[in-house]
């Protein structure tokens, strides 16, 4: 399975120190070089050292030079996100941004929020509850989108 994420899933699973999640539903994961520069930009330490080991167990960070343009104003982790999502033909993107999760929608892309991710964890198993996860993180002030 090809998967892509943008920056917040990545900074939501880092908070609550649960890569596991997204390693055992996605065994690996891509991402463009700026959501990587956006992750390093935007969390404590501690988030950075996790990421660090997540990225040498299953998360490949890549170059992005397409330019693509969309219909909407994005973020540019959210537009080098969809470029990958769209050039690796991707399964799945992982994206939280309400307009970069709409967008790929209109592109056809397969798109999952964080909420999404943790109610498919729940069904496979992985974790016992959804709810009880995001609670964590909205004790780490990290608040999950409604879909």
């Amino acid at each position: 399975m090809k998967v892509v994420s943008n920056t917040s899933p990545l900074i939501a699973f880092s908070k609550i120190n649960r890569f596991d999640i997204l390693k055992e539903l996605f065994g690996k994961i891509v991402i463009p070089e700026t959501v990587y520069e956006e992750f390093s930009a935007n969390c404590t330490d501690e988030e950075k050292q996790r990421f660090i080991i997540a990225r040498e167990i299953f998360i490949d960070k890549v170059r992005v030079d397409e330019i693509y343009h969309f219909s909407r104003k994005l973020g540019r982790g959210e537009q080098e996100a969809l470029i990958l999502a769209i050039q690796l033909h991707a399964d799945l993107l992982l994206m939280d941004d309400r307009k970069g999760y709409n967008e790929a929608k209109e592109q056809n892309i397969n798109v999952a929020s964080t909420r999404a991710i943790l109610k498919i964890a729940e069904e496979r198993d992985i974790i016992s509850s959804y709810e009880e996860v995001e609670q964590a993180l909205k004790e780490r002030c990290f608040f999950v989108p409604s879909y």
